[in-house]
């Protein structure tokens, strides 16, 4: 499992939030988001036994943000009284401090001081975490918590669940946009980042509507369109790993019973076509998709590389 949003409140399974392009909230792809649902994201349909992830936020002076909680990004498992979201909540506790949270049955908060780590207000406080889920009968779940390069929070000899979650959360008020939203179940490195990559030459036998989007009126046609790595080489070398690819749609909304999914494409050179994950799309014309999945290679074995959808019902 991975999930790969670098600020677009269209790529979340839950409507309200909004998309804010703006090189302020996010200096590296220029656009962040908003969602003020309380426990809303993403839905998935899995049992996880580490959950790795990190994100970017944006805060304002203190005096701008709500009391109470304000953003929360982590893993959703419902049910019993030992279940619940395992991640990291941001809260206001008092006109002058502001806690970080480890969202974990039974754990403690952290107030953070100048001493030992400190907010960038005014700007963007990067998160990297991970959570480890307990074995069968024992309590030996563990978490971390960084922020902005350091570990503020730790434990282990945690009750930590997270067989069969229903939901990655995403949730942030509209003074503290979010973006750069990378959530696994496997490692990922506090280094890694998003970075854009421009498609081009469509392949496709949908309708071509002329302004930049595609209509599909049947099942099982597709559009595939080509990476261009020209640029990313110039700026990180032709060997730099990549290890997640995210399609977007934007938007992508189904107008009828007809086509109600969208199948995550990818083709390389001299090699067959491979379907990813299929995605249900919603009526909201402001609504989008977005496939990620995994991938362990480079920069430059990605020319040429297709990339794209597949609709159906």
């Amino acid at each position: 499992m991975r999930y790969i949003n670098p600020g677009y409140a269209e790529f979340l399974d839950v409507d309200g939030g909004m998309t804010i392009e703006s090189t302020t909230y996010n200096p590296t792809n220029g656009v962040a988001f908003y969602q003020p649902t309380d426990i809303e994201g993403v839905n998935i349909a899995n049992t996880v036994s580490e959950f790795y992830g990190k994100f970017d936020i944006f805060l304002p002076q203190i005096s701008s943000l709500p009391s109470n909680y304000f953003a929360k990004v982590g893993i959703y498992k419902p049910g019993n009284t030992n279940a619940g979201l395992n991640g990291v909540g941001l809260y206001k506790y008092s006109s002058s401090y502001i806690h970080v949270k480890s969202l974990v049955l039974g754990s403690n908060d952290k107030t953070i001081t100048n001493s030992d780590a400190a907010f960038n207000f005014g700007g963007i406080n990067h998160f990297y975490f991970y959570f480890k889920a307990r074995s069968e009968s024992t309590a030996d779940g563990e978490y971390f918590i960084y922020m902005n390069g350091t570990k503020i929070l730790e434990a282990t000899g945690k009750w930590i669940y997270m067989d069969n979650t229903t939901k990655l959360v995403i949730f942030a008020c509209d003074a503290t946009p979010i973006s750069n939203i990378i959530l696994a179940d496997e490692e990922i490195s506090m280094r890694e980042q998003i970075q854009a990559v421009p498609l081009g030459s469509p392949v496709t036998d949908m309708i071509d509507r002329e302004d930049g989007t595609y209509l599909a009126d049947a099942a099982g046609q597709q559009i595939l369109q080509t990476v261009d790595v020209a640029s990313l080489i110039s700026q990180y070398g032709g060997t730099s790993r990549v290890t997640g690819i995210a399609v977007g749609g934007n938007p992508a909304y189904r107008t009828g019973e007809g086509i109600t999914t969208l199948t995550g494409l990818s083709k390389a050179s001299g090699e067959l076509q491979t379907e990813h994950g299929a995605k249900t799309l919603r009526t909201s014309t402001t609504a989008g998709t977005v496939d990620c999945y995994s991938v362990n290679t480079t920069i430059a074995d990605m020319a040429g590389l297709q990339l794209g959808w597949k609709a159906g019902v």
